[in-house]
């Protein structure tokens, strides 16, 4: 059976998953998410190798490849982040990094796009052409698809919902604007 790895990179936990060629969830990882870059990179390859082992004693297959949902602005090849927010990140070759460290082909994808798809695809939204997702945790995310495409924009980085400003002269977000909507709805907002 043809297997992949999707990992979640969130602002407070590494989520992994071996996932089968029909989106079924056949076994996960999760790990806290550390503060220092390197290390959040080294947790991500942890979760990876984890699933990996697990794919191999659980009998399940082989891994093929490794999609990453990483918070943040992705640039267009899908390979690195250009700047997170709530994580360490600026120009980050994360896809480089997981390949070179795990051995199996990787991409990057903006984590509210992935979800956004996902849902697309196996979802709430597999019978639709057209979809919008708003998704809210450390921060927020967005994700559009239209006519059965995801917009990415022609940097990457569409439906960046949680650093349109709401606020003008607000709170101080880690985009370094001020008053986008994620410092005032986003998990983080609704804790401070």
């Amino acid at each position: 059976m043809s297997l992949t790895i999707g990992v979640d990179i969130g602002g407070t936990k590494i989520a992994g998953g071996i996932v089968g060629p029909d989106g079924a969830m056949l076994a996960r990882s999760r790990k806290a998410t550390q503060r220092d870059a390197r290390e959040v990179v080294a947790t991500i390859v942890d979760v990876v190798r984890d699933l990996v082992d697990s794919a191999a004693r659980e009998g399940l297959g082989e891994v093929e490849a490794v999609g990453l949902g990483a918070p943040g602005f992705v640039d267009e090849t899908r390979s690195i982040v250009r700047f997170a927010p709530n994580i360490d990140w600026s120009e980050e070759p994360l896809a480089d990094a997981v390949a070179a460290a795990c051995g199996l082909p990787t991409i990057v994808e903006n984590d509210a796009n992935a979800a956004a798809w996902g849902e697309f695809r196996f979802g709430a939204g597999r019978d639709a052409h057209d979809l919008v997702a708003v998704t809210v945790g450390t921060g927020i995310g967005g994700g559009i698809v239209l006519g059965d495409r995801l917009v990415r924009g022609a940097f990457g980085m569409a439906a960046e919902f949680g650093h349109l400003v709401r606020v003008p002269d607000g709170r101080l977000c880690g985009c370094g604007k001020r008053g986008c909507w994620e410092q005032y709805a986003s998990g983080n907002a609704l804790l401070r």
